[in-house]
């Protein structure tokens, strides 16, 4: 969604992923009922390239006591144990993902513990976020931040312009206009592709809340409703990539094959 200059992503959980999760539920530690519904989240202001960033996400666990800052942060993780060289390659390309997700929330400690076929955890080690990098340096699988970290501002620059080369609706400043909500899927070897949905998909992402597209009704009432809102930036202002039209409504976003995806 593009609100007053601003663009707001939020995963889509789909019905597959659903089925994972609660699979996963039955590797859960037998013991009190444990409440999934209640989230520890940490939000950081970064920037990447020219873009700013506010990014919300889980953090698992803190040491000790929480003192307001990040360095007590823990992730924790769960991967097959290691039993040959498959195994291992497996796992340091499982890495990119630890260490993507646990780097731009600035949580720098990662503990994995390795589990059999049967879901019991055998193992666990502690990693250093910022050394993970050098754990795959030099391997034939290895994966480069610094190239993932480009793909995804290039990612973020075609999204800022494919939203603001759309053209305005003309109630755009009225009181019923609603932003349009946008699905953006990432297929390798693909690419990337993203449609605007329809009503009933719109409905199904507010999932029976108040919501305008996936934002609260609060919060969006907040931002339309308070004064000196942002301009509407020119295509030239908002990113200097170009990407092509795949036919109306969606588009099509190439990306070099060295390029590694980003999961939204």
């Amino acid at each position: 969604m593009l609100v007053d200059g601003t663009l707001y992503l939020e995963e889509h959980i789909t019905d597959a992923k659903l089925a994972e999760k609660y699979l996963s539920s039955f590797m859960a530690c037998w013991g009190g009922d444990v409440d999934t519904n209640v989230q520890w989240c940490s939000v950081i202001k970064t920037k990447l390239g020219d873009s700013r960033l506010v990014i919300g996400g889980e953090v698992d666990c803190v040491r000790e006591r929480f003192d307001g800052k990040t360095d007590t942060f823990v992730e924790l993780k769960t991967s097959m144990a290691i039993r040959g060289q498959e195994d291992e390659a497996r796992f340091e390309k499982k890495l990119l993902k630890f260490y993507m997700q646990s780097f731009l929330l600035g949580v720098p400690e990662i503990i994995v513990g390795f589990r059999t076929p049967a879901g019991r955890i055998t193992t666990t080690q502690s990693f250093k976020t910022i050394q993970i990098p050098r754990l795959v340096r030099g391997k034939p699988h290895a994966w480069d931040p610094q190239i993932c970290l480009q793909w995804a501002q290039q990612f973020i620059g075609l999204l800022k312009n494919q939203l603001f080369e759309q053209p305005s609706p003309d109630d755009e400043h009225s009181d019923a206009y609603v932003p349009r909500v946008w699905r953006i899927t990432f297929t390798p070897k693909d690419g990337i592709k993203m449609h605007a949905l329809d009503d009933d998909g719109v409905k199904d992402v507010q999932g029976g809340e108040d919501r305008v597209g996936f934002l609260p009704s609060w919060y969006y009432k907040e931002i339309v409703d308070t004064p000196n809102r942002q301009t509407r930036p020119s295509p030239s202002e908002s990113a200097s990539s170009r990407s092509p039209k795949d036919g109306p409504g969606t588009t099509n976003v190439s990306q070099p094959a060295t390029h590694h995806g980003w999961a939204l």
